[in-house]
């Protein structure tokens, strides 16, 4: 792909090969990257947006892979069923799917209730018809998935005589490393359609109890990997052309909104912004990193609400259906850092809130300081430079660091000695202007085990001082430095892994601070 040997449409007809069949993808170009188990959705909607730019044999590829396992081409199609369906199993909103023979066949399990349908297929219908669609759709507001009436193969059955209800499709995908995905066969993908929502369907996993699917249970692999994978059906509604780093970070924090006791995302954290603060919060292209994100949106949901994540989807709304009434017009369609920043303006900015979200994350195994599962499985964002000790015969120590865009930095004081009991800690920022996202807070650690934290008045030119008791009951002081830019260019134009495929504004400013006893 960086030498042009392959197409952009190509790349992502090969890449969605190696989710299914990966050895076949090796042996025309070598070793490959084996993709993340949760990244089926984002590949295979990588090729659902360039399938119109493919032709011949690439595309008829392109399409079975697209299609659902009831499409019965397991030659062009690795995924799909070979052998015929049983009658699919319908509640009010959600159909499910399944077989009861070959590698694909659920369970024949039917005890509870004895109804002639399997246990895990009225186990699925429950987890994705009352508990994630009734807590996404209708507690949450979320808009439904948009219908798949015009696509080829709806899922029409005699338990669905309109076609009208989502489709879930139960398979073996375990064998494969794969969770679960939510994809589109949306004829709209083929060209002649000036929106971005689309129709989507599920697959998830026939029984979750292969080595993949770790330490969590059968039923509770099922559950979150629902709640996340229907959430992408949701967003789809809104716009599948959306950043990655959106689409993978809310549905990875809807997990935990639907499931609250399961706590599987807090695996990611280790991935995200608490861990590695100097990647990018919009940073998609990577394996877990746009997972991790998910706690930026824990962040706003708590310190403001779980509404405001759908007013994020709202401003991002890219489709031709507004209000759900039918065709009334294209929604805003911001792209994912302008639709968030829109919300926020009422709320203190961007700027302010990716602040309180770096300082928040250097204390985030405090109690309390993220109400979501036990404090002690967080990370605590590292420091950037090893700790600088001031005493008499040295009372000044600097720093100097260019930060990217949505990256935070952490320098800690600690007192040495000959530090007066009265002692002041006065520090120098030398910083970008504020219009460039640039912000700087302060924890300041009792030896008592209390923490302040103070986010710091910086002048719109970025040079400021402020002053700290340091006295001795002080044991250290943290500066934290963010840059909170929200500013691009070249969206559109480029293709970068952030946000808007653009190149951010703010990347290259020094940021500067010292400490010094005063």
């Amino acid at each position: 792909l960086a030498h042009g040997e392959l197409t952009p449409a190509r790349y992502a007809l090969e890449r969605a090969l190696t989710l299914f069949r990966p050895a076949r993808v090796a042996a025309r170009y070598g070793e490959i990257r084996r993709p993340d188990p949760r990244s089926a959705t984002l590949i295979l909607r990588d090729l659902a947006v360039r399938v119109r730019d493919l032709s011949g044999a690439d595309r008829e590829q392109a399409l079975a892979i697209l299609a659902r396992p009831t499409e019965y081409d397991t030659d062009l199609d690795p995924d799909s069923y070979s052998t015929t369906e049983a009658t699919p199993v319908c509640g009010t909103n959600v159909c499910v799917h399944y077989v009861t023979s070959t590698s694909d066949a659920v369970s024949s399990t039917d005890t509870t209730p004895a109804n002639g349908v399997p246990d895990y297929v009225d186990q699925a219908l429950d987890v994705f018809d009352a508990e994630v669609w009734g807590e996404e759709v209708t507690t949450l507001g979320y808009r439904p998935p948009k219908s798949d009436i015009t696509s080829m193969n709806d899922g029409t059955s005699s338990a669905d005589p309109t076609g009208a209800k989502f489709d879930v499709y139960l398979a073996n995908l375990g064998d494969k490393g794969l969770y679960g995905y939510c994809t589109t066969d949306d004829p709209h993908l083929q060209g002649g359609y000036f929106f971005f929502d689309m129709s989507a369907y599920c697959v998830v996993d026939n029984n979750y109890t292969e080595p993949v699917f770790g330490a969590h249970s059968p039923l509770e692999n099922l559950e979150v990997t629902a709640a996340h994978e229907f959430f992408h059906a949701i967003q789809f509604a809104y716009d599948a052309f959306e950043d990655q780093w959106l689409l993978e970070a809310t549905a990875t924090w809807m997990e935990d909104e639907v499931y609250t006791d399961v706590d599987d995302n807090l695996q990611y954290l280790v991935t995200g912004p608490l861990a590695k603060p100097s990647i990018p919060l919009d940073k998609g292209g990577q394996c877990c990193h746009v997972y991790g994100d998910w706690i930026f949106f824990r962040y706003l949901s708590e310190e403001f609400s779980t509404g405001l994540m759908r007013s994020i989807w709202h401003n991002a709304d890219g489709s031709s259906d507004t209000d759900g009434a039918g065709p009334d017009g294209v929604g805003r369609d911001d792209y994912s850092i302008q639709a968030i920043s829109r919300v926020l303006r009422s709320r203190g900015g961007f700027r302010a809130r990716f602040a309180q979200f770096g300082w928040m994350n250097r204390i985030a195994r405090v109690p309390g300081v993220y109400d979501e599962g036990p404090a002690n499985h967080y990370p605590q964002s590292p420091l950037t430079a090893s700790p600088m000790k001031l005493s008499k015969s040295k009372p000044s120590r600097s720093r100097s660091i260019t930060l990217k865009h949505q990256t935070s930095a952490y320098y800690e004081f600690k007192r040495g000695s000959g530090v007066g009991r009265r002692a002041k800690l006065k520090v120098a920022f030398s910083l970008p202007s504020t219009s460039t996202g640039a912000a700087a807070s302060a924890l300041v650690f009792k030896k008592t085990g209390a923490v302040s934290a103070f986010t710091l008045g910086i002048p719109k030119s970025g040079d400021g001082t402020i002053k700290f008791g340091f006295g001795k009951t002080v044991s250290k002081i943290d500066i934290v430095l963010s840059n909170g830019s929200n500013r691009y260019k070249n969206c559109f134009a480029k293709t970068t892994p952030y946000a808007c495929s653009g190149v951010s504004r703010d990347d290259h400013h020094t940021y500067e601070l010292t400490g010094r006893i005063a």
